[in-house]
């Protein structure tokens, strides 16, 4: 039996319950049995907002534990940092390089990482940090990100491509659908180029 799982982490506001949706329905799309968690988290008030996507054979629940996460993909440094934990020894964490400031309160309970590859060395087999926000800015919308982020993320999983296209039509609002399947080929593109020289950590 083979189950890949993904835990999906970002900051209320930035999408990444949309990200999440869209790669639930490529998953879909490829044939593939696929089960997602609820939303936990404040994903209307800036707090942190997780969910967790779990695809493979016979997979009917949406959770995964500390330490079985086969991917950690995070729209914001912090969250990526926050949620190292759930990953495998030889798991891979693909972050978005983008660092919101969070509230005093938040400060308090997790100070923000200076640097995220020296907190992920020995956590994980590899961490992908892509500058999807000045990606997204180019593209001339910043809430692309997330769509971006999915690109990277896309040559890991074994999804065709026309598979996500298909899922961003079908999900996505109708007026974003031609630039959220820019941005996924610019987020894919840019991994491309970085084949081979992502650092282990």
């Amino acid at each position: 039996m083979s189950i890949t799982n993904i835990v999906l982490a970002g900051v209320g506001g930035q999408g990444s319950v949309l990200a999440t949706q869209v790669l639930a329905r490529a998953l879909a799309n490829a044939g593939k049995q696929v089960v997602t968690s609820e939303v936990h988290g404040m994903s209307q008030r800036g707090g942190t907002v997780i969910t967790t996507i779990r695809f493979g054979d016979e997979t009917w629940s949406p959770v995964i534990p500390a330490g079985e996460a086969d991917y950690l993909v995070a729209f914001e440094e912090l969250e990526a940092a926050r949620h190292l934990e759930y990953l495998r020894p030889d798991g891979v964490a693909i972050t978005s390089d983008q660092r919101i400031q969070p509230n005093a309160e938040a400060l308090k309970r997790s100070p923000y990482p200076e640097d995220v590859q020296a907190l992920a060395a020995g956590r994980c087999r590899e961490l992908l940090e892509v500058p999807a926000l000045a990606i997204a800015q180019e593209l001339g919308n910043a809430k692309l990100a997330g769509t971006v982020v999915l690109g990277a993320l896309a040559l890991y999983l074994d999804i065709p491509e026309d598979a996500w296209l298909a899922a961003i039509s079908e999900t996505v609002p109708p007026k974003t659908v031609a630039k959220n399947g820019e941005a996924f080929r610019r987020g894919l593109e840019w991994r491309r180029a970085r084949q081979g020289a992502v650092p282990a950590v």
